[in-house]
């Protein structure tokens, strides 16, 4: 049983530090396709074809919505596309004319792009920072946690108090 007890540490300590860092990696991922949509993609008239809500309670929390927008654009070749952008301005009804912008090998995954719309690299640092505290905390744990782990179970050890145990 003491034996576990460094192991289990050390592998919360490793979950601690890969999680962060693997939303970390999706949060730059994201970032790096909007800005290559927006400086580098197409730019065509998108229509908002559908507005919806969805509802959702956790059951004993507040309940939440969230709107959803769905737009419609016709490519540089001809095609029509559908995309959702949950990203786009709460202020959009059916019917609305936006501009998005994609990249020609993708264009499902067009993003609408606002007058005087900017790459979020701000919240992109926040998010980062903020990952940065996780990963920390679990780099020390993985560092130091097994030391910590042993001597916790080492204590644990009825010997250690001269006696035979329960």
């Amino acid at each position: 049983m003491d034996a576990a007890i460094p192991v289990v540490f050390t592998a919360v300590a490793v979950l601690i530090t890969l999680v962060p860092l693997a939303v970390a990696v999706r949060a730059g991922h994201r970032l790096l396709w909007i800005r290559r949509a927006v400086h580098g993609g197409v730019r065509a008239e998108g229509r908002c074809v559908r507005v919806y809500t969805t509802v959702g309670s956790t059951g004993e929390g507040p309940t939440r919505s969230r709107q959803h927008f769905v737009f419609e654009f016709r490519t540089a070749d001809g095609r029509d596309v559908r995309f959702e952008d949950a990203g786009a301005p709460g202020t959009t009804i059916e019917g609305d004319r936006l501009t998005v912008a994609y990249v020609p090998g993708a264009p499902q995954r067009a993003l609408v792009v606002p007058a005087g719309y900017r790459v979020p690299y701000g919240q992109l640092a926040l998010t980062f920072a903020f990952l940065g505290i996780f990963v920390a905390v679990g780099i020390v744990l993985v560092l130091g946690g097994v030391q910590f782990a042993d001597a916790f179970g080492s204590v644990a050890d009825p010997a250690d108090f001269g006696g035979e145990g329960f």
